[in-house]
């Protein structure tokens, strides 16, 4: 083998699917413990491996190759979606998809940021959101499926109550992680945002000590709530939002923007948004965006929220 290779693994619940850029062929491997380490004691020091976000399948494989002392890269599976077809990707097996994005970490590495491992207490943290956004998804699914008597009083009811259980339990349970933790006083001053309740405050400290970041637009950036531009020579088209961020922090940002317009001061923001001509929906995108660059100011700051963080002159009115 040579000094440094660059390998790409397709990853599923029960196996890993291995190839490295340059070589032909593949090979699949359990995905388990022993196995992993197997294979990664076959490799040379310092390889960069690559491999797309999962629900939680990826995660073993990251600890152990980080534990061996490699370069892992968790990438952003619409990315490398973009990037197969931009090579010309002759249809989809998991071969394939290995190959594919090691060719990806071989042209890309230099730009890549390497993956950071959660400590102890962020990673149940972690588990805790993302149990609780599940249970809301199924609650969601499950009522858009049937009518809404089922909901309320029908055969079903007994359902929603135990998801709404459910999912106040979550809560409790988040709240206790974040205010005990290594960022009790972060999620403390959080809470003191108009419009900022104890999940999304949970959420928001989460997002925001997770990663070592520059700046505020940096942070927006994870949230995916930046506008995207839209130019091309003296064309200017309507913006969007490049959605490249977390989708549940994004979606936890845009409900704490409409109980926003409930809060004191809050209303006058959305109504000045809506008579600039931005729909519903662009206004409560523009004002999760506000809180983002608030919420960043807290953190900053290390200090409650000051109200005069609330005035409009600092929203850029552009299309969310």
């Amino acid at each position: 083998m040579s000094d440094h290779l660059d390998v790409g693994v397709d990853v599923d619940s029960k196996t890993l699917m291995v190839a490295v850029h340059g070589v032909e062929g593949s090979r699949r491997i359990d995905n388990s413990a022993t196995s992993i380490k197997a294979w990664l004691a076959e490799l040379p020091a310092g390889c960069r491996i690559g491999l797309e976000a999962t629900n939680r399948y990826h995660e073993l494989l990251v600890q152990h190759a980080q534990h061996a002392g490699h370069t892992v890269f968790v990438l952003n599976p619409r990315d490398i979606k973009h990037y197969a077809k931009g090579v010309a990707q002759r249809g989809k097996t998991d071969a394939g998809d290995a190959q594919v994005i090691a060719r990806y970490v071989a042209k890309e590495g230099d730009e890549l940021h390497e993956y950071v491992s959660r400590s102890p207490q962020q990673e149940r943290l972690h588990v805790l959101l993302q149990q609780r956004q599940a249970l809301i998804k199924a609650r969601t699914q499950i009522q858009l499926s049937l009518d809404a008597k089922s909901t309320k009083t029908g055969t079903f009811s007994g359902i929603f109550r135990a998801i709404d259980e459910a999912i106040k339990a979550q809560d409790r349970a988040i709240q206790q992680a974040s205010s005990a933790g290594e960022h009790g006083d972060l999620y403390r001053q959080m809470l003191t945002i108009p419009g900022v309740g104890p999940t999304v405050a949970a959420c928001l400290t989460h997002h925001i000590t997770r990663w070592k970041l520059a700046s505020a637009d940096a942070w927006v950036a994870c949230t995916g709530l930046d506008p995207r531009p839209n130019q091309s020579g003296a064309r200017v088209g309507r913006c969007h939002l490049s959605k490249r961020g977390n989708a549940g922090l994004r979606q936890t940002l845009y409900m704490a923007a409409m109980g926003l317009t409930r809060a004191k001061g809050g209303r006058p923001l959305y109504e000045a948004l809506r008579a600039r001509g931005h729909s519903s929906t662009a206004a409560f995108n523009i004002l999760a965006r506000k809180l983002a660059r608030i919420s960043w100011g807290v953190f900053k700051s290390g200090r409650d929220f000051d109200p005069a963080l609330m005035g409009i002159g600092d929203i850029r009115f552009g299309s969310a």
